[in-house]
């Protein structure tokens, strides 16, 4: 006879073991569900490299986006695929919500569609008089009531600067 006790069925599962992490957003991509915080301390010396950060972590702290750079508390765990946030005690939080609830406008740019590809649900705008590439989302697109887009199509988007360079946040029609 062996001196394990049986878990019966309806007994909730074992805790996951979670170590405590201090750290900043490296980078968060709304569009990917998905981004990095970069550990500073952890209650655990063997926490090493990047946390990944799941959307849905922060959906369940209440927020959908996490800024670069912004400071977070957190508890992480060993995955199969290496460390991943588990649960959010403290974030920063993202500007844009904050200057949305302090009414500020958001910073609208007129924009020309250079390329997009549906299937692939991407593609790239420029400014006007400038060369650079900036990447849009096709989930951007779609929120703004736009399906598919032709090149040479003007729109109207707030752009924001992160790890991978610049992005498109939001979008609206050419007013």
């Amino acid at each position: 006879m062996s001196n394990s006790v049986a878990r019966s069925e309806s007994d909730p599962p074992a805790a996951e073991p979670v170590v405590r992490v201090i750290g900043h957003v490296k980078w968060f991509d709304s569009a990917k569900g998905y981004g990095f915080i970069v550990a500073e301390s952890t209650s655990d010396a063997t926490l090493t490299g990047d946390v990944m950060i799941h959307i849905s972590c922060l959906r369940d702290y209440g927020e959908t986006f996490a800024d670069e750079g912004a400071k977070i508390v957190c508890d992480a765990a060993r995955r199969a695929r290496g460390w991943q946030t588990v649960h959010i005690i403290e974030m920063e939080r993202p500007r844009a919500t904050v200057a949305r609830e302090r009414g500020d406008p958001p910073a609208y740019e007129e924009v020309t569609i250079k390329w997009f590809n549906r299937a692939r649900g991407y593609g790239f705008v420029r400014r006007a008089g400038d060369e650079a590439d900036i990447f849009v989302h096709a989930v951007a697109l779609r929120k703004a009531g736009y399906d598919d887009v032709e090149p040479g199509t003007l729109i109207e988007v707030v752009i924001e600067s992160g790890v991978k360079g610049d992005h498109v946040l939001s979008v609206r029609p050419k007013r």
